[in-house]
């Protein structure tokens, strides 16, 4: 099949960047052309090429709404799959009925969220679900869907050396390290309030804490981390990257295995996660992790803690999100604290359950038969 992908560029480092990094080319391997990889949210002007594929930037919209229809046929494409939030291309569902269209599709609210419907509804693609949360929400809904969760590079992704830790003002081998990787810029699907509370009050018990937060700081449309440390009293406990280096996109792969190396736990408590890609990442490291019991983030906590939480409205979605417990969020930080003082935090399991995510074994348990299922459909 000939196929445009619909996602942002692989050059940039947000989840769905790595993923379509991981998996273009794999696609291509098995004799399928890649006419040109169509990037919302990434960067305007002329297109680049990589690995000789054309990479498009956006247009007068964004998320690409004015253009994958146009992409599509200027390229004769047999087939145009989207990794995008679905909501974010309801201008376009109507129109883009009138293609063959397949969508990586993430469902982070239950029930789905209306846009999310809508757009299933209206454009006809056939979804692809990336979690069995989503799978059975899409089915729900009355959909048949596809499965392929996300993949892990393990040849960067592993347990490695911690030295990222000699980083960090204050930490030594003794410390305590939580880790919180999250993008700041909705006000309260990371958590990052919860989170931050909940490790205040930890610290005040255990000063030997350090919370490393792989986040920008502050700054329009995400939260004031920098004055919700100060006011909460912990800012000489909390950790920021590289401002500069964060915002151009200046961390590499690499360099980001060797934060996650230098954590003792990883902290992921999301209202609402479409997968939740640190939380593989992290457990492929050797490090475990805490999140919500909710979403798509149940399925990914092989080893470590599960935290309770309570129904939130989500107006965007028209549905309802988990909001994680402060309470429970630091009794799970102690529950890790205890694991760590008794060098009892279940690393290796955090590494074997990582296995099944390996970017190969997804692919060929998940992406060819899909893709055969596609071309079947398609071809």
């Amino acid at each position: 099949m000939r196929i445009v992908w619909h996602s942002n560029s692989p050059t940039t480092n947000s989840g769905y960047g790595k993923m379509t990094a991981l998996f273009v080319p794999r696609i291509a391997s098995l004799g399928h052309e890649i006419a040109a990889i169509a990037s919302p949210y990434s960067f305007g002007g002329s297109p680049i090429e990589w690995n000789g594929i054309p990479i498009l930037g956006t247009a007068r919209d964004i998320a690409g709404n004015d253009v994958i229809l146009r992409n599509h046929e200027y390229f004769g494409a047999d087939l145009t799959i989207t990794l995008a939030d679905p909501f974010g291309l309801l201008r376009a569902a109507r129109e883009l009925s009138q293609i063959n269209l397949a969508s990586w599709f993430p469902v982070d609210a239950s029930p789905c969220g209306y846009g999310d419907v809508t757009f299933l509804r209206d454009s006809g693609t056939v979804p692809i679900a990336m979690s069995v949360f989503g799978r059975t929400a899409l089915e729900d809904e009355g959909a048949e869907p596809l499965l392929v969760p996300h993949g892990v590079d393990l040849d960067i992704y592993h347990p490695g050396p911690r030295t990222y830790r000699d980083t960090l003002p204050g930490v030594t081998d003794e410390t305590f390290v939580i880790g919180l990787c999250a993008m700041n810029r909705d006000p309260n699907r990371k958590g990052f309030f919860e989170q931050f509370a909940a490790f205040a009050r930890f610290h005040g018990r255990h000063p030997d804490s350090f919370l490393a937060v792989h986040s920008s700081p502050g700054g329009k449309p995400g939260l004031n981390l920098h004055g919700m440390a100060c006011q909460l009293g912990i800012s000489t406990a909390v950790g920021f990257p590289d401002g500069y280096s964060y915002d151009l996109g200046l961390i590499t792969e690499e360099q980001m295995a060797a934060w996650y190396n230098g954590l003792d736990i990883l902290s992921l408590c999301s209202y609402g996660e479409g997968f939740g890609l640190p939380l593989i990442e992290a457990q492929a490291c050797g490090v475990p992790v805490i999140t919500t019991d909710a979403s798509a983030m149940t399925e990914l906590c092989g080893a470590g803690f599960l935290v309770s939480g309570t129904p939130f409205w989500s107006d965007g979605h028209t549905s309802m999100w988990t909001r994680p417990d402060i309470s429970d969020i630091e009794e799970a930080y102690e529950g890790a604290y205890c694991a760590w003082q008794n060098n009892a935090l279940p690393k290796r399991q955090a590494v074997e359950f990582a296995q099944q995510f390996a970017v190969d074994r997804v692919f060929e348990e998940h992406w060819v038969p899909a893709l055969a299922a596609l071309e079947e459909m398609f071809g």
